[in-house]
């Protein structure tokens, strides 16, 4: 199967992160009854908003299917504006060339950035000799163990307060499209990842290690079965984000990935 970048396989990634955010927005309410995820739905386009500090408050699919109409950005403005927030956009750099027009008039300024990337599951071959033994798809009852490893990585801690709000975690755990896996040393669980099968497309993302068992190659170990898992099963294209120059950039390149594209983060402050 040719990978080349073009249009149509920027719509295939963004169009999968944008429904596998409205699976979580589903799920979330479901795991958190206390504290509800806010969504708003236009033509091809998703803006979720989970509180002040979540992680995955933005609008995804703005100018992938076409010129931007500038109602749905006040829309999406006044949405953020309504719960008090800033409102961030995701720019796939494929997207129609108007939605750097509007942004740029209605004030935004870039945040950051991140790295899309793509492998061919059909050619794709491990470069692993040996399958990790320390890894395996996880079982209902490691929920816990496995959303306390995974939000201890990303804050990194060994050990996460006791009072830490794990509601994505869990949420990630119980989507239906997921299946986590789960990294052990001597009966500890140090690191989990989530993988989501969606038509042929596997997505990977949550993937983290707990900062004392970094470097031991566990997270090349979760990668490795998510993608043989992930070919056994079907999936033609494998897709993950990383930060731009990460250990985790690394990590997947060794593995095969190859970068689609650099999406950007633009934001506009409210006042």
């Amino acid at each position: 199967m040719e990978m080349s970048l073009n249009t149509e396989l920027a719509r295939k990634l963004e169009g999968d992160l944008l429904e596998g955010n409205k699976e979580l927005m589903q799920v979330w309410n479901e795991v958190d009854q206390k504290s509800e995820l806010k969504v708003l739905e236009l033509e091809n386009i998703v803006a979720v908003y989970g509180g002040p500090d979540c992680p995955i408050n933005e609008a995804v699919g703005l100018g992938m299917y076409g010129p931007v109409q500038e109602e749905f950005i006040e829309a999406i403005e006044e949405f953020y504006g309504s719960n008090n927030d800033d409102t961030e956009i995701r720019v796939c750099p494929l997207a129609h060339k108007s939605l750097v027009e509007f942004t740029q008039k209605r004030g935004y300024v870039l945040s950051g950035f991140s790295y899309r990337w793509v492998l061919n599951l059909e050619s794709w071959t491990s470069p692993v000799m040996v399958p990790d033994s320390r890894v395996r798809p996880a079982m209902p009852q490691d929920e816990d163990h496995w959303s306390k490893a995974v939000a201890s990585g990303f804050a990194d801690q060994d050990n996460i307060s006791q009072t830490a709000d794990l509601t994505l975690e869990h949420a990630f755990f119980r989507m239906k499209s997921s299946i986590p896996f789960i990294a052990e040393e001597k009966g500890k669980v140090v690191a989990g990842g989530v993988l989501a099968l969606s038509d042929d497309v596997a997505s990977l993302f949550a993937t983290s290690t707990l900062p004392s068992y970094r470097g031991r190659g566990i997270q090349t170990g979760l990668l490795d079965s998510r993608l043989q898992y992930a070919k056994d099963h079907g999936a033609r294209i494998a897709t993950i984000e990383t930060d731009p120059g990460s250990a985790s950039q690394r990590n997947v390149e060794r593995v095969g990935f190859r970068l689609a594209y650099v999406t950007a983060e633009l934001v506009k402050h409210r006042r």
